[in-house]
């Protein structure tokens, strides 16, 4: 009878637990024992199964119950949690068909992700271990110094075959800015995209409370400094950096990316240093929104307030708003913000999923870079610590967003410069449905700025490639309520295909270069009822 009471119990436990997985508790103990629990569960239901099936083959062993109502209730428990664990290893598989469409459904730039037969490091078998194992043939450099302090250290892994001038992503670990290492998170993407050729930096920073704000992103901010000046040696290329992260170390890598601009986090040493930015930016459940507005966090605003208060800040909100306000990435967004790619757990009980819908929901309202957003149903916090079938989902993801964030910038020569120039390019532009020079436009219209979608970086497209990339443009400038007028890029000789493009008057001139590095192009028009001016858009420089 001891047994059976055993086993009862242990499958009662079961079934809490997977139900905490599908509908985990948001008030006193049950909120408290969400995560630990509900992230056991969700993530190991396979385990949960086959431990089900030990406990009745114990249970069968040493000799079922006699007593009919016991034996009746162990059955019954252990048909409950077999079954609410087949659910939820359902829903790791069902990640696959919303990752997918999340992407390919996305309102700007439209992303098509890879199958899991086309993964090149997380096989099935893998994927059913869970386990994160790193390749063979990595190598990974360790505790390589980027600063004065015992934190200041990151590794750096690759393969003995990648490339030179590779892309690197640049992790950072989460934990609440008060614990965590750069061994512990994100594994299996990472292993995934060090076979696939990229070099991927995983730092450790200072922690609180024995380090207050911001010595957290101050570290964040010298390590990508570091891999700006030294990550070439590796193998790198330091103008092609992506940022990523999960949870607070989400919080790390939006904020850097974010801020590229400010120098107020940049180390005096490092004042070489002079372009900041990153190509794009991975977040997962990361704390996108950090003075606790209830409207965002949804009753878990008073938890997040309250750690930043005592633990990491250690500075009251109160009187403070702006402090809060500078370290939230919310407040960043800008029109020139990097490209995004945002992961969000429904049921994650550590970080309300509005957080990410707000921040993805403003990031669409004012920048011009597309940002991907990927919601997951019935998904904990720190669901990718993991190799499920959801991890390698998400990873695919990842791995198509980066990928299309880090193509190569060739150079601007002297003969496209020319090229570009009025004449021997002659612009036209559609006014009251007639074709006008721009100049005349101007007269009529008022300057305006000229930007193109045609192919990217002068590489020539297919007419049906630049028709999608005109379709995206216009559609883009559609939601964001932006008037335009069509305009018609020629070239006299017949040597390059017109390019079509849209006649801006209500951007600011920075908008207008932000939107022209967004779409790969090299250059922008200004035009007025006197000049046409090229201009660099990387720089902002008239081209002569």
């Amino acid at each position: 009878m001891g047994m059976a009471y055993f086993v009862a119990l242990a499958s009662a436990f079961l079934v809490l637990s997977a139900a905490t997985a599908l509908r985990p508790g948001r008030h006193g103990l049950f909120a408290a024992l969400a995560y630990p629990v509900g992230w056991a569960a969700g993530e190991l239901a396979g385990q949960g199964i086959v431990l089900e099936a030990l406990l009745i083959g114990l249970l069968w062993w040493w000799g079922w119950p006699t007593t009919h109502w016991l034996s009746v209730v162990v059955i019954a428990l252990a048909g409950v949690a077999v079954l609410e664990n087949l659910a939820l290893i359902v829903i790791l598989f069902l990640s696959r068909a919303i990752v997918r469409k999340a992407m390919e459904s996305a309102p700007d730039r439209p992303l098509r992700i890879p199958r899991p037969n086309d993964d090149v490091f997380g096989r099935w078998w893998r994927t059913a271990l869970l386990v994160p194992f790193h390749p063979r043939d990595m190598q990974l450099h360790r505790n390589l110094v980027y600063g004065p302090l015992d934190r200041h250290r990151l590794d750096v892994w690759r393969l003995s075959i990648t490339p030179t001038d590779a892309p690197v992503i640049y992790y950072l670990h989460g934990g609440a800015w008060t614990f965590g290492d750069k061994r512990e998170q994100g594994r299996p993407m990472l292993h995934e995209f060090v076979r696939r050729g990229w070099i991927v930096v995983a730092s450790n920073y200072r922690l609180a409370p024995r380090f207050p704000w911001p010595a957290q992103i101050e570290d964040a901010t010298r390590a990508l400094g570091w891999i700006k000046k030294n990550i070439a040696t590796y193998g790198g290329d330091p103008d092609r950096v992506v940022v990523a992260g999960g949870s607070a170390g989400g919080h790390l890598a939006s904020l850097l990316a974010l801020s590229a601009k400010d120098p107020s986090w940049r180390p005096k040493e490092m004042s070489d240093v002079t372009d900041w930015t990153v190509r794009g930016a991975l977040s997962f459940y990361g704390v996108l929104e950090m003075t606790g507005d209830e409207a965002h966090w949804g009753g878990l605003g008073r938890g997040i307030r309250l750690l930043l208060e005592r633990r990491v800040v250690q500075v009251p909100y109160q009187g403070h708003e702006s402090l809060y306000l500078s370290l939230s990435p919310y407040e960043r967004i800008a029109p020139d913000s990097p490209p995004f790619f945002v992961v969000q757990g429904v049921n994650d009980t550590l970080v309300e999923v509005n957080v990410a819908r707000a921040f993805v929901a403003k990031y669409r309202s004012v920048a011009f870079a597309p940002v991907y957003y990927v919601e997951l149903p019935f998904t904990q916090h720190a669901f990718d610590v993991t190799a499920s079938p959801r991890t390698s989902a998400t990873t695919r993801a990842a791995v198509a967003f980066a990928e299309s964030v880090v193509t190569s910038r060739p150079a601007l020569t002297p003969q496209l410069v020319a090229n570009y120039q009025v004449p021997p390019t002659r612009l036209l532009v559609a006014v009251d449905e007639k074709w006008l020079d721009a100049k005349e436009a101007a007269s009529i219209i008022g300057p305006f700025f000229v930007v193109t979608s045609d192919n990217p970086f002068s590489r020539e497209l297919s007419s049906e490639e630049n028709d999608a990339r005109r379709v995206a443009l216009r559609s883009f400038l559609h939601r964001r309520g932006v008037d335009y007028f069509e305009t018609l890029g020629c070239d006299p000789q017949g040597r390059w295909p017109d390019e079509a493009g849209v006649a801006l008057r209500d951007l600011s001139r920075e908008d207008v270069r932000s939107l022209t590095c967004v779409w790969d192009q090299f250059a922008f028009y200004e035009v007025s009822e006197d000049s046409v001016l090229v201009r660099d858009a990387t720089s902002d420089v008239a081209l002569a």
